[in-house]
């Protein structure tokens, strides 16, 4: 004879709504980079997880227009920005040329990536050819907007944690904010670095966490230092050419 608990177990079971069928992983890295269809203010946590020392943590408010704008502003000790950087849609990679550069470095999958700041995501993980996991990216289910980045080394170990701890979505903001901005340097380099060195034959960039270096060793470009494989190819290709 079959136990009531077990009976309702089964019931519930039974009516127990489905899962929502995994996207394909292209069309979500799409989705992502082309960003949300509204505006939107966010909170964001940056940690540097260093071997053998306590991790290093900054914080960054974003905000977004519809139309693919962004302006980052990196808070200092006393929460007062120390940098503040905007990027322009209509200045930034074609989502389909980003999504070629991140194919050809690694394999990409999709599993459900639970809550991030009160949204339900799609996390999509990168592997190397080799199976190692370089990256996983937490893609919020409705809007596309990136919510969470995790970076690991070759052994496996966190190396960097982006993620957002505060999201409001819609959001009312003033397009002024991305007007006057300081005019950037030709060069390319990933959110929230700047160039703080530079001669004839190297640039370095720096987070205040983090630095990488491209620079010219008489033959080839190259990258030095802690940024992913495809960025570093970015860097390469825009630094290459500024230098």
């Amino acid at each position: 004879m079959t136990s009531l608990p077990l009976l309702l177990l089964l019931a519930v079971a039974t009516h127990a709504r489905p899962r929502a069928p995994l996207p394909e992983a292209d069309a979500l890295i799409l989705k992502a980079l082309a960003g949300p269809a509204t505006g939107w203010t966010a909170v964001e946590r940056v940690q540097v997880f260093l071997p053998g020392k306590k991790p290093k943590a900054m914080k960054v408010n974003v905000s977004g227009l519809p139309q693919g704008n962004m302006r980052l502003e990196v808070l200092g000790r006393k929460k007062v920005p120390v940098l503040t950087q905007v990027r322009v849609a209509r200045e930034a990679e074609a989502p389909e040329k980003g999504l070629a550069r991140l194919n050809r470095f690694y394999e990409l999958t999709v599993s459900t990536g639970g809550v991030v700041a009160k949204r339900k995501t799609w996390k999509i993980e990168l592997r190397l050819k080799t199976g190692v996991l370089r990256r996983a990216l937490w893609v919020d289910r409705d809007s596309g907007l990136l919510m969470k980045r995790e970076t690991y080394r070759d052994d496996g170990s966190l190396r960097r944690r982006e993620r957002l701890v505060k999201l409001e979505m819609p959001a009312t903001v003033d397009p002024g904010l991305f007007l006057n901005r300081v005019p950037e340097s030709d060069v390319w380099a990933p959110d929230g670095f700047i160039s703080i060195k530079r001669d004839e034959k190297s640039t370095t960039f720096s987070n205040g966490l983090e630095a990488y270096t491209v620079s010219w060793d008489g033959k080839n470009w190259r990258v030095t230092g802690d940024i992913a494989e495809d960025d570093a190819e970015r860097a390469l290709l825009s630094n290459g050419r500024a230098l």
